[in-house]
């Protein structure tokens, strides 16, 4: 996944909602087919608000969003949209850190220090699921880091510990944008390696 535009993604189930909305309000009283858009309602909201409580962990802006969409409240700036990583990784001899994301559909960017340098065919090999991954640019070895903390790497290494237990979401947008886990909280490639290097495989 090369981005997810969470801000994007409210948005548009706002839209919807205020549209059925509309149709609610035009709807003959009592009648099937309003009962119909009530459900429609209801269901948008339920994800509205599933939306807001996995993937954004500011309390602030979640009460923002939810009086933008109860009580016309002006829409909020953020949250910005996620780019997850693919890798990360630092230099023991230079201390600069290379970060790659997904840019278009089969190329990935790489930056040095935040400062883009090329652009990598997306079949460059990050799919290894053991650690150490390393990374070799010019004359440069990166070596493989994890920029989520380590309090979310740990509730990630204990889901799931038990049975039907709900995933840490509280963690979902920082596991996310470090690309260790996917947008149904399952692990990708970089989460199997950061959990096998904190001796936590599963």
């Amino acid at each position: 996944m090369k981005t997810f535009p969470r801000r994007q993604e409210l948005q548009a189930l706002v839209r919807y909602y205020r549209r059925l909305q509309n149709e609610h309000h035009r709807a003959a009283p009592e009648s099937a087919a309003r009962r119909r858009i009530e459900d429609k309602l209801l269901d948008v909201r339920q994800q509205f608000d599933r939306v807001l409580e996995e993937w954004v962990p500011e309390e602030e802006l979640r009460r923002a969003w939810q009086e933008h969409i109860h009580s016309r409240a002006p829409e909020p700036d953020g949250p910005p949209e996620i780019r997850p990583l693919v890798f990360a990784g630092r230099s023991d001899v230079t201390g600069s850190v290379v970060e790659i994301r997904g840019k278009q559909a089969e190329e990935l960017e790489v930056t040095v220090d935040g400062a883009p340098i090329e652009r990598i065919d997306a079949d460059e090999d990050f799919s290894i699921t053991v650690p150490p991954a390393r990374y070799r640019l010019n004359d440069n070895e990166f070596l493989e880091v994890f920029t989520a903390s380590p309090e979310a790497l740990q509730a990630l290494a204990e889901f799931p510990g038990i049975e039907r237990q709900s995933p840490p979401w509280e963690y979902a947008a920082e596991l996310l944008a470090d690309g260790l886990i996917d947008t149904n909280f399952a692990l990708a490639p970089r989460g199997r390696r950061a959990l096998a290097t904190m001796g936590a495989v599963r």
